[in-house]
C-alpha cells in the first residue's frame, strides 16, 4: 500500500467538489434589441426621475415699510422664517422707528443674524444664514445723508 492509497483512504471526497473549479451556467442568454438598436431589457430600465430643485433653499428678500409698531411681529416672522428683511422707515414717525430699530436689532441677535444701515432710514436685516459683504455705510456718507435729511421724520444713529 503506498502513500497515495493512504492518502485516499483517511481523506474524504466531496462528491460534489469539481475538479476544475468552474460552474456551467447557461450560454443561451441573447440580448433582444429594439428599432433603435438599444438593447430591450425591462428589468434593467430605469424610470424617469421627477424632476428635483437642486439649488437647496431658496434665499428670499422682504422689503417691508412699516407704519406702526404694529407690523414688528410681522417682520420678526420673516426673519424667524430665515428670510432677509430690507427695512424702510420712511413712513415711520421717528419715535415708532426707533423702537422697530430696537426690537429688531434684538430678534437679529437672537437668531444670531445682522443688521446693517444702507442708507437713511432704510436697514438691512439678515438672519443667520446670510452675510452681507461690502462696505458699510462710513461715517462720511451717515453724516451727508443726515445733512440731506434734516426733517423731524428722520431717524438719525
Amino acid at each position: 500500500m503506498g502513500f497515495k492509497d493512504l492518502l485516499k483512504r483517511y481523506s474524504r471526497e466531496d462528491e460534489g467538489y469539481d475538479q476544475d473549479g468552474y460552474e456551467d451556467y447557461d450560454m443561451s442568454y441573447e440580448n433582444e434589441t429594439d428599432d433603435n438598436g438599444m438593447a430591450e431589457n425591462d428589468e434593467y430600465t430605469a424610470e424617469p426621475a421627477a424632476p428635483v430643485n437642486i439649488s437647496g433653499n431658496a434665499i428670499e428678500l422682504k422689503v417691508v415699510r412699516p407704519e406702526s409698531f404694529k407690523n414688528a411681529d410681522q417682520i420678526a416672522e420673516h426673519l424667524l422664517n430665515r428670510r432677509t428683511v430690507v427695512l424702510n422707515l420712511e413712513a415711520a414717525g421717528k419715535d415708532t422707528a426707533k423702537r422697530l430699530i430696537d426690537f429688531l436689532s434684538g430678534v437679529a441677535f437672537a437668531i444670531k443674524g445682522d443688521i446693517r444701515k444702507v442708507s437713511n432710514n432704510t436697514y438691512v436685516i439678515t438672519p443667520g444664514n446670510v452675510t452681507v459683504t461690502g462696505d458699510p455705510m462710513t461715517d462720511a456718507a451717515r453724516a451727508a445723508a443726515e445733512e440731506e435729511s434734516s426733517d423731524e421724520d428722520s431717524v438719525k444713529f
